[in-house]
């Protein structure tokens, strides 16, 4: 479809938060999802891979911005400042998964524009990035968050679906005054249901219907307006969601090794000698010699920890172990399949990926592969248990702000076993994946098939006809 550049397009966003692909493939086909299936009908649905690690917040960056979130600042849901350079984190560190919240747009990077920036005006609303949009975030205002942190902290998950509600209908309300060239509406409550009932539940399933009801409702406004016919609408998600039957005590079991630990919730620990963070809960990130203000990489540090990462990756927990050992190298560790390193080179035409063999295979792609574009990457990886597990990692690993090693938990555990208001009995955030796979609908015809969801800012702009000099981790599907 050739676009009428002389039409005001628009776009609205919509965030399924934690859906999975197959089962929102499931509500569409058995006619649940009516206004969803008909988005599907007049453009196409795919399975993209997200960010690792697979968790809200940070991997709202990439369809929000276009970026690895690590590139911009964002390394985790939970992380840890070792410059302590930020104004206001408690333990020098941050947590999103609390008051911190408030400081994400701030986190990010300024140099990089949001897609509310760059199409404007703009609404957001439930959304963790909302920074350039000129007509509010709505559901993050003082008042909203008074009314969703008591029902969020309980683990009452009905009084935080029905305060998803009422933002939900403010936004339609506001997106009704201002016809946004780009809105973004974030529904949180399939993440929080997935979390307490597991991620095919029929609570899921409910939270579902509320998608497809804001998309019908949006549908509604637009047409009655006389602007139907200029507004698309696409789907995507953050993160999957994958059974959970584990809960490795991360934090109580370092304590035992004899290390003084620094971790949420208590950060208190004064002259640690290593920070945890963990996120999603499936993965997590370790900071040795935290006192230092500037990052070390792992050479300087293999003689003290070396034997901890042994102990650690031998329990049944540990999938994969992440050592950066330098700001282009990262070294992969599994405990059955060996070592290998993933290598970048970055040149005047982009990135270029290796994956070297240096005692097994850990990623099981089969081998040494060499001088790989971002794509292509993509393409050897996106059928394996790591989806795009080779861009991934060493962007992860090159950001200032990521741990010295991150791990990432094996298939049905997760490595925080206290503190979460509702017991887990499905999690993400692993380089899994069940947990890095999210779904993508689009209404129009597309010139390629998607593979990250970086690609939905670039493509965006196509749609939107908005020219942007970005250098963006993802590609336009639409040319």
């Amino acid at each position: 479809m050739r676009h009428d550049t002389t039409v005001t397009r628009r776009l609205l966003l919509v965030v399924a938060d934690g859906v999975r692909p197959d089962v929102l493939t499931e509500e569409m086909d058995a006619g649940r999802a009516p206004a969803l299936a008909a988005l599907r009908q007049r453009g196409s649905a795919h399975a993209i891979s997200s960010s690792f690690p697979s968790v809200t917040g940070p991997a709202y960056v990439p369809f929000l911005m276009g970026q690895h979130p690590a590139r911009v600042g964002l390394p985790g849901l939970r992380w840890f400042d070792r410059s302590n350079t930020l104004r206001w984190a408690p333990g020098q560190s941050r947590s999103y998964a609390g008051i911190d919240i408030w400081h994400v747009d701030s986190d990010v990077s300024p140099d990089v524009p949001t897609l509310l920036e760059y199409a404007q005006p703009s609404v957001a609303a439930m959304s963790m990035i909302g920074r350039g949009a000129t007509h509010g975030r709505i559901g993050r205002g003082v008042g909203w968050m008074l009314r969703a942190a008591p029902a969020h902290f309980r683990g009452d998950l009905l009084g935080w679906r029905n305060v998803e509600q009422q933002a939900t209908a403010a936004f339609l309300d506001r997106f009704r005054q201002v016809k946004p060239r780009a809105s973004v509406l974030a529904i949180l409550s399939a993440d929080k249901f997935a979390h307490k009932y597991g991620a095919h539940s029929s609570p899921v399933r409910d939270a579902i219907a509320d998608v497809d009801a804001a998309v019908r409702r949006a549908q509604e406004i637009a047409a009655r307006d006389g602007w139907l016919d200029t507004l698309h609408i696409w789907i995507t998600g953050d993160h999957g969601h994958a059974p959970v039957h584990e809960h490795d005590d991360l934090h109580g079991w370092l304590e035992q090794e004899g290390v003084r630990v620094r971790a949420h919730p208590n950060l208190r620990v004064k002259n640690p000698d290593v920070v945890l963070m963990v996120g999603g809960n499936a993965m997590a990130h370790l900071y040795m010699a935290p006192g230092e203000r500037q990052r070390r990489w792992w050479g300087s540090h293999a003689r003290r920890w070396d034997g901890l990462l042994d102990r650690l990756l031998a329990r049944p927990a540990i999938d994969l172990i992440a050592v950066n050992s330098c700001e282009r190298t990262v070294q992969v560790r599994h405990q059955a399949r060996g070592v290998a390193e993933v290598r970048r080179v970055d040149g005047p035409k982009g990135a270029r990926w290796s994956y070297v063999c240096l005692d097994g295979d850990p990623l099981a792609l089969g081998g040494t592969l060499r001088d790989l574009d971002a794509c292509t990457a993509w393409d050897v990886t996106a059928a394996t248990a790591y989806p795009d597990s080779l861009v991934q990692l060493s962007w992860l690993g090159a950001s200032s702000r990521s741990g010295d090693v991150v791990l990432s938990a094996a298939e049905g555990w997760d490595l925080r076993a206290r503190f979460e208001p509702v017991s887990h009995v499905s999690t993400h955030g692993a380089l899994l994946r069940d947990q890095m796979m999210v779904p993508l609908i689009v209404d129009t015809p597309i010139a390629r098939a998607p593979q990250r969801t970086s690609d939905i800012v670039p493509s965006a702009l196509d749609l939107l006809a908005i020219s942007a000099d970005t250098h963006f981790n993802g590609r336009s599907f639409l040319r």
